[in-house]
């Protein structure tokens, strides 16, 4: 096997570097957040958790988180790095798949939908239970809307889901 294929493939190094309880509670956080998404939205009969994929996508962004740790050479990356970097690998993987064949594509973005609901959960923090009216709806309506049109149908990476994130913590920080 040559260099390139054990870099993506074996993960000996990274695993030394991040430690293994580590990367198994973050599988193990993001694979309950999933299983429940499944449940909650009654999708358990058609969609289930590819425990593989799941595994790679967390590994993979551990790798991408490493090493910009080693290249800053910094202990911790903020929680807007970690959300952002988490998102693209979740979107490439795509660990949540369906089991059948079906005719509705509404179930086709399973994982986009669940990455923004995750990232609502994320941006609106301890906001979350408070109601948004008036024109402040319409807007993050608006937003939330074109935020799954990008996971959808646009080429989505770390660093465009970074800024887009940091703009709207930006946004809730000058707002009225």
């Amino acid at each position: 096997m040559n260099n390139i294929e054990n870099t993506y493939i074996k993960y000996d190094e990274l695993v030394a570097a991040v430690g293994e309880k580590v990367i198994e509670s973050r599988i193990q956080q993001i694979s309950g957040e999933m299983l429940d998404f499944l449940e909650i939205n009654g999708l358990n009969e058609i969609a289930y958790l590819h425990q593989m994929s799941l595994t790679h996508a967390i590994m993979d962004y551990f790798s991408d988180i490493q090493r910009l740790k080693d290249y800053h050479q910094i202990e911790h990356v903020n929680e807007i790095k970690i959300k952002s970097y988490e998102t693209f690998w979740l979107l490439k993987r795509k660990p949540i798949q369906l089991k059948v064949q079906i005719e509705d594509d509404k179930y086709l973005y399973v994982n986009e939908k669940f990455l923004l609901t995750r990232l609502t959960s994320f941006m609106l923090g301890d906001d979350i239970n408070k109601p948004i009216v008036g024109e402040k709806k319409v807007i993050f309506k608006n937003f939330l809307d074109t935020l799954y049109y990008y996971l959808k149908f646009r080429k989505c990476d770390a660093q465009s889901m970074e800024l887009m994130l940091l703009a709207f913590k930006a946004g809730q920080m000058i707002a009225p």
